[in-house]
């Protein structure tokens, strides 16, 4: 399994990079700064950094009118607050009226481990790629993750980032990639079938290929770290050159990305689309590692799934 890194280290270094490079970036907490890691901003730029206390709903207006008067706000708060909880402010005073507001999930999916099943976001990503004007993204590793924030900045529009508390350091194996809204990455080659996943789950994807490819099986990982808007045109090209999909997600399958390809291949090629993610259920309390095995969202769970898929004794 990958080794993971705290997240909150590069929020805090990009938003200071940020800062430094345009006065009217804000950061706009609800007594999270320990789970965020914004404390770098504050120490640097106490005026532009604003602590609602722990209230989440306030959090997401305050980040609203800030964006109305011409600043360009980041709003952090857990994933599962930000999305059920202000869910009616972020819909009418942020994406009802277009406005730039940086909305970060932090503690997202299953890596909020002990804090509690109540708190684990299964839905986060649903709520945010329905709304009207909302930007939606899942980066895959640490290094995406802090493009991400940096991109959202230049953004003309709301903006939501899922951030786990661990990722791994790099998906991409050291090449250069970069990040740009909507469009998918390709992590591993291979026409057997593709599996496409977003987040968390696509360097577990990338491990599951290396197996499958002791197998002599060779899949192609295509990774969404971009849900709205989605890069159709890869979606579609997977289903069309491999014939089958396994979608891959910490996140539950009914609105995730599961529903997002389905989605699409309904639409433009359809094929056998086999969903692994959360169905119908809450989270646990429990660390990573075990909600991974629990959840089937391990390696050897999605290398078993493709054999399935391609009627392949394990």
């Amino acid at each position: 399994m990958a080794e993971y890194e705290q997240v909150k280290t590069c929020y805090g270094q990009i938003l200071v990079e940020l800062g430094e490079r345009n006065p009217d970036i804000f950061v706009i907490e609800a007594d999270l700064m320990k789970a965020s890691g914004s404390a770098p901003f504050l120490e640097r730029f106490a005026d532009r950094h604003i602590n609602v206390g722990v209230a989440e709903q306030n959090l997401v207006g305050v980040a609203a009118g800030l964006a109305a008067a011409g600043r360009i706000p980041f709003a952090c708060t857990m994933a599962n607050f930000i999305s059920q909880r202000s869910c009616d402010q972020v819909a009418m005073s942020v994406s009802y009226n277009k406005l730039p507001v940086k909305l970060i999930g932090c503690y997202a999916g299953i890596t909020q481990e002990k804090n509690g099943g109540t708190h684990i976001s299964i839905m986060d990503l649903a709520v945010m790629r329905c709304l009207p004007y909302m930007t939606v993204i899942a980066p895959g590793d640490c290094r995406e993750f802090s493009q991400a924030v940096a991109a959202a900045a230049d953004i003309d529009g709301p903006v939501y980032i899922r951030m786990p508390k661990l990722l791994p350091k790099d998906i991409f194996c050291g090449a250069s990639e970069q990040f740009f809204p909507g469009k998918a990455y390709q992590l591993a080659a291979g026409d057997d079938a593709a599996i496409i996943s977003t987040g968390l789950a696509s360097g577990l994807a990338r491990e599951a290929a290396e197996l499958l490819a002791d197998d002599g099986i060779h899949v192609r990982v295509l990774h969404l770290p971009t849900l709205k808007p989605v890069d159709e045109d890869a979606v579609a090209a997977c289903a069309r050159e491999t014939g089958r999909i396994i979608t891959v997600e910490d996140h539950g399958v009914y609105g995730g990305l599961g529903s997002l390809v389905s989605e699409i291949t309904a639409a433009r090629c359809p094929v056998p689309v086999s969903m692994l993610g959360m169905r119908d259920t809450f989270g646990l309390t429990a660390d990573l590692d075990f909600q991974l095995d629990y959840f089937g969202l391990t390696p050897g769970h999605i290398r078993s799934t493709v054999k399935q898929l391609m009627n392949i004794a394990s």
